[in-house]
């Protein structure tokens, strides 16, 4: 229930090249992921997994070249259910470790039994929800974890757009 965007998944960096792929895969890569996230329309999701180091994130790193101020960058961190027992994502969640404008929001995606096994997308979701609202470090942080809370910034962002380049495409039409 949100309007509709266009979202592009652009590939992970890959540092080697494997099998008959070219040896500069990680250039052409590069390449492309800075030709779509530097339009200055386009929203940066900048996807780490949640379990790693975000100072070695290869996400954050374009994203900032591309968006350096961080206006059009949103941090998704992944894998959430993944991580250590004992450990969690609240620090990078509430924005403390490499801060970003819009912050981050956390998600727990289908993992490849999980497309494998058929479950469904509304299942999963349920799930996700279960496990933020289980989880004693992000239950208070409801408003930046879950898919559709992303859904909801994301909606948020694309409206606010609109209402702001809206006087001057009238402008422009008047003109004509």
């Amino acid at each position: 229930h949100v309007l509709n965007l266009t979202l592009v998944d652009l590939p992970g960096m890959t540092k080697v090249s494997v099998g008959d792929q070219p040896l500069d895969i990680e250039d052409q890569i590069r390449s492309m992921c800075m030709n779509f996230i530097s339009n200055p329309n386009a929203i940066i999701l900048a996807v780490t997994a949640g379990n790693s180091d975000l100072a070695n994130s290869d996400a954050l790193k374009l994203a900032r070249e591309a968006d350096p101020d961080g206006e059009r960058t949103i941090g998704v961190l992944t894998k959430l259910d993944l991580m250590d027992p004992g450990t969690d994502a609240s620090e990078m969640l509430q924005n403390r470790v490499i801060p970003l404008r819009r912050g981050y929001v956390g998600v727990v995606n289908r993992g490849q039994r999980d497309v494998e096994g058929k479950t469904s997308v509304a299942a999963a979701l349920k799930r996700e929800q279960q496990f933020f609202k289980g989880h004693a470090a992000y239950r208070s942080m409801m408003n930046r974890c879950s898919t559709p809370t992303l859904a909801r910034m994301l909606n948020q962002i694309l409206m606010h757009h609109i209402r702001d380049c809206l006087p001057d495409i009238k402008n422009r039409i008047t003109s004509m």
